[in-house]
C-alpha cells in the first residue's frame, strides 16, 4: 500500500518534493535552513498584521473617543449659551424693573416737592409733568362716567319697561381724550405766550412744561376728591332740591380745578417773561381769553360727537317712555 505523501515545491528551483525530504532531488538545495526562515517570515507577518489590525482598533477607538468629547462640548457649549441668555434675560429684566421702580420713586418724591413748595424747581426728568396731566384727566373722566353711569343705573331701577345701558367705553375714551385737548390747550396759550411776550431770553418748552407742572399738581388731588365725590351724588330720590344738593361737592371741587389751571397758566407766564413787551397782566388776560375761545370753538366742533353720545342715552329714554304711553292710549 502506498503512503499518502504531501508534496511541496523546492524554495530554490521550483521542483516538487516531498515534504519531509531535507534535500531537493533535482538541486540539492538544503531544506532545513529554508522552514525556520519561512516560519520567521510567517511569524513576522502575524506579528506585522497582528500589530496593524491593534493599530486600526486603536485609531477607531481613539476617532471615536474624540467624536465623542466633540459632541459632549458641543453640549456643554450649548448648554452654557442657554444658560448665558437666560442670565443676560434677567439682568436685562431686572434692570428694567429696577429702572422702572427708580423713576417711579423719583416721581412720587417730585410730587411731594412740587406740592410742598410749587414755585421751587426741582431737577427731574420732563416726562413727569406729562404723567400728572394724565393722572388728573384720569381721575376726571372717573367721575364724569360715574356720575353718568349712576344716572343711568338710576333710570333703569325706575322702570321695568325698558333698558338704557351704561356709556360705552368708546364715550369714556371720548372724553378723556378730550379732557386731554383741554390741556393742551392751557399749555399751548401759555407757552406761545411766554415766547411772543418776551424781548429777552426765551424759555424753554422743557423748563416752561416743568413749570407747569409743578404748578398745577395740585389738580391731582382735587381731582381724586372729585372722582370720590362723585359716588355722592344721588338720583334716585323724588326732590329735586335734593339732587341738587347731591351735587355740591362735586361742582366746587371741579370749580377748584378748573382754578387750578387758570392760576398754574398766570404764574408760570410771569415766572417765565423775564422782560415782557406790555404788562404782565395784560398777557395774563390774552392768555385766559384765547383759552376761552378755544374751549368754546372746541365745545362747537370737537365736543358735538360726544354730546350726541352723551344724549342718545336722554333720547333714548324718552322715546321709550313716550312709546310707553302711546302704546296705552
Amino acid at each position: 500500500m502506498k503512503e499518502n505523501l504531501t508534496y511541496e515545491k523546492c524554495p530554490n528551483c521550483g521542483t516538487e518534493i516531498a515534504a519531509n525530504a531535507k534535500f531537493c532531488t533535482h538541486c540539492g538545495y538544503d531544506l532545513t535552513k529554508a522552514t525556520p526562515a519561512s516560519a520567521t517570515a510567517n511569524a513576522t507577518s502575524a506579528t506585522a498584521t497582528q500589530t496593524t489590525t491593534a493599530t486600526t482598533q486603536a485609531a477607531v477607538h481613539t476617532s471615536t473617543a474624540s467624536a465623542n468629547q466633540q459632541q459632549s462640548a458641543s453640549a456643554e457649549k450649548q448648554t452654557a449659551s442657554r444658560s448665558a441668555a437666560a442670565d443676560t434675560t434677567r439682568t436685562a429684566t431686572n434692570q428694567q424693573v429696577q429702572q422702572l421702580q427708580s423713576s417711579a420713586k423719583n416721581y412720587f418724591s417730585w410730587l411731594l416737592a412740587s406740592w410742598k413748595n410749587p414755585s421751587c424747581e426741582v431737577r427731574t426728568e420732563s416726562y413727569f409733568s406729562y404723567i400728572s396731566f394724565v393722572i388728573e384727566a384720569l381721575f376726571m373722566t372717573l367721575a364724569a362716567v360715574t356720575i353718568s353711569n349712576k344716572f343711568l343705573t338710576t333710570a333703569n331701577d325706575s322702570q321695568s319697561y325698558f333698558h338704557i345701558s351704561k356709556l360705552a367705553f368708546s364715550t369714556d375714551l371720548k372724553i378723556f381724550l378730550c379732557l386731554l385737548i383741554g390741556m393742551c390747550f392751557y399749555l399751548a396759550v401759555g407757552y406761545v405766550t411766554c415766547l411772543l411776550g418776551s424781548r429777552g431770553t426765551k424759555v424753554g418748552f422743557t423748563t416752561y412744561m416743568k413749570r407747569f407742572g409743578q404748578l398745577t399738581n395740585y389738580a391731582i388731588i382735587v381731582n381724586l376728591l372729585l372722582w370720590f365725590a362723585s359716588s355722592l351724588v344721588n338720583f334716585s330720590v323724588d326732590n329735586f332740591f335734593t339732587i341738587a344738593a347731591s351735587f355740591r361737592w362735586s361742582i366746587i371741587l371741579l370749580s377748584v380745578s378748573v382754578l387750578v389751571w387758570q392760576l398754574g397758566l398766570i404764574f408760570v407766564i410771569n415766572k417765565s417773561v423775564t422782560q415782557p413787551l406790555i404788562s404782565r397782566v395784560y398777557l395774563d388776560l390774552i392768555a385766559v381769553l384765547v383759552v376761552s375761545l378755544l374751549f368754546y370753538f372746541m365745545d362747537k366742533i370737537i365736543l358735538q360727537d360726544l354730546q350726541t353720545a352723551l344724549l342718545s342715552h336722554a333720547t333714548d329714554f324718552a322715546n321709550q317712555i313716550g312709546n310707553l304711553f302711546g302704546s296705552q292710549y
